[in-house]
């Protein structure tokens, strides 16, 4: 996606001898500017040279880029020098391009290298041992939009992209590197996502609207069947009616008819009267 020329490697080779030239008069401790040729004054570069016993102490903490405390150089080193660079937004067009026009750059390109000091001459490159739940951090002074990432140049050229902290922060367990923080232009985002996005509020709506038809089913259903049972109840009152007798003082229901007439279920055949004279 995206890749850095090639010339990046000699930009820094540049820069270590400008710093090394003057490392015998600097005092330790204190940041200086190194001096760059006209045609580079689009970027920025300093130099720090502290002593390994305060550096395992202190950390590092220059031009926004902290290193924690309690790490070790590999290999050992008596005096080390921390080397930083900012690339302002020609200098970062030109060393560092981006091949994908759907990202963009929000703020200046950070690097930072640490090299041996004890041999003023030569600075030759360290390692840091940084664990992973105590990195190094590079500040960058923006306030703007959401979705921010993180994009670290290795030395192949080639960037990664990663999440920022809650103060737009990269984090790394790298000895060196450029970082810088980029951002997903507007107009090229994915249209899936939009479009999954609409389907979801579709989903949700047609959720909402079944879930009210079916409210509204039962409803009708409830009222159906009360209705229908009111019907019958006033059905049985009319055909089964009944009256109402005083009894002195007293109101008793009494029946209107009677449906039933009483008959003998058995008839026996009774002596008549002339047979039983003498």
């Amino acid at each position: 996606m995206v890749h850095c020329i090639n010339n990046i490697r000699d930009l820094d080779d540049l820069i270590r001898s400008q710093a090394a030239r003057g490392n015998t008069r600097r005092h330790t401790g204190s940041l200086y500017e190194i001096s760059l040729p006209s045609n580079l004054s689009d970027i920025k570069a300093s130099v720090v040279a502290v002593r390994n016993s305060m550096f395992w102490r202190k950390g590092a903490n220059f031009t926004g880029i902290y290193i924690p405390p309690m790490v070790k150089t590999t290999p050992y080193a008596k005096r080390i020098a921390f080397v930083y660079e900012s690339f302002g937004d020609s200098a970062s067009s030109v060393y560092f391009r981006l091949s994908d026009n759907n990202y963009s750059f929000v703020s200046p390109v950070k690097g930072f290298t640490v090299y041996d000091a004890t041999n003023t001459n030569d600075l030759k490159k360290l390692n840091l041992s940084i664990k992973r739940d105590n990195p190094i951090l590079i500040k960058f002074d923006y306030r703007g939009r959401r979705n921010i990432k993180c994009g670290t140049f290795g030395d192949n050229g080639l960037m990664s992209l990663s999440n920022t902290t809650r103060s737009y922060e990269c984090v790394t367990t790298n000895s060196r590197g450029h970082f810088v923080l980029v951002v997903l232009n507007q107009k090229h985002k994915t249209k899936p996502e939009s479009v999954r996005r609409k389907w979801w509020w579709f989903g949700l709506a047609a959720i909402g609207i079944l879930v009210m038809v079916v409210f509204v089913i039962v409803g009708v259903v409830k009222l159906v069947k009360k209705k229908r049972l009111r019907e019958m109840e006033r059905e049985s009152e009319k055909s089964e009616m009944i009256g109402n007798v005083w009894i002195g003082r007293s109101r008793m229901p009494a029946a209107a008819m009677v449906r039933t007439q009483p008959s003998l279920e058995f008839h026996e055949d009774l002596p008549s009267s002339s047979s039983n004279m003498p």
